[in-house]
């Protein structure tokens, strides 16, 4: 049911935004809507975690999510990579898949497995892709981002690439300067506590109210702001960590992104594509993933 709901919720809706998002829009079709809101330089993405994709075999098997993306109006995937031995087998697909397909991707340096003294590396890896036809390309440079990474040395990043990099990072305002900057992405799409924690009569932290604090940092530089559906995570005994989360959503989906078209950001980050132990999934559960209960159940109904 949630499938086959969000799914369909989120073709329909999303097709309507980007239609309506574009300036000066023809009222006759939402293609030509869309390709209004291409020349304004407005773009929408999706996070795509290439972790949970680690059993891929060839360019092919990302056909389908790329076919899927384009035909909804998204303009790029943003490849979330840890550090695994899988990492640039997976990304030689997608980029090959994404060329074949016309759609576009970038790099997402996930932050739970690099580290700030990996700026070097990081640049190095930059380099591997930028050059690839299906790099997302922007103001003449690589589009770059991450999922957090306070205290990142973006100059060592920068000079390692050996190119001009659009950096648009995940690092939050009061933890790190946004002055080395090309704009700044904000992960949190839901209500919280001000904590990471579901918001409370005493402390509720919206998500307009995040949108504020980075627009007001970033003083004029494109921010991207988040688009989510919804957050529910219940990680057992099967796991060594603790990761119980449920962020409230009733309408979340809905009222997001009537937000987005009053605010009008350069860009939009959906959370996610594909990470489906966080449940906040839009794209089809096409891949096993077994790290938590809910996803192992959903794996094993699957005919």
């Amino acid at each position: 049911m949630r499938l086959t709901s969000i799914t369909h919720l989120c073709g329909g809706l999303l097709a309507t935004v980007l239609a309506r998002s574009a300036v000066a829009a023809p009222a006759t079709s939402a293609e030509a809507a869309l390709t209004e809101r291409a020349s304004t330089g407005r773009l929408v993405f999706a996070h795509f975690m290439i972790g949970i994709v680690s059993d891929r075999t060839s360019a092919s098997d990302y056909d389908a999510d790329m076919t899927r993306a384009k035909a909804m109006g998204i303009d790029a995937f943003a490849l979330n990579i840890g550090t695994d031995p899988f990492t640039d087998e997976q990304l030689g697909y997608a980029y090959q898949s994404a060329a074949n397909n016309g759609m576009k991707l970038f790099i997402s340096f996930d932050f739970n497995w690099w580290h700030p003294a990996n700026a070097t590396d990081m640049g190095k890896k930059i380099a591997q892709y930028a050059s690839k036809s299906a790099q997302l390309m922007y103001d003449n440079k690589a589009f770059v981002s991450t999922f957090t990474g306070d205290g990142l040395n973006v100059t060592i990043v920068r000079s390692s690439a050996g190119t001009p990099i659009f950096f648009v990072p995940n690092f939050h305002p009061g933890q790190s300067s946004l002055a080395d900057l090309d704009g700044a992405f904000n992960w949190l799409g839901w209500p919280t506590n001000g904590n990471n924690k579901a918001p409370t009569s005493g402390a509720n932290v919206t998500v307009e109210s995040g949108d504020q604090t980075y627009v007001t940092d970033l003083a004029g530089k494109p921010y991207m702001a988040p688009a989510s559906p919804w957050f529910f995570t219940h990680y057992g005994p099967e796991v060594s960590y603790s990761k119980n989360w449920i962020f409230p959503a009733d309408l979340l989906w809905y009222d997001r992104w009537n937000e987005l078209l009053a605010l009008r950001p350069q860009f939009v980050e959906i959370v996610t594509w594909n990470d489906y132990g966080e449940s906040h999934y839009v794209g089809p559960l096409n891949s096993p993933h077994y790290d938590d209960g809910a996803s192992k159940w959903a794996n094993d109904m699957q005919v």
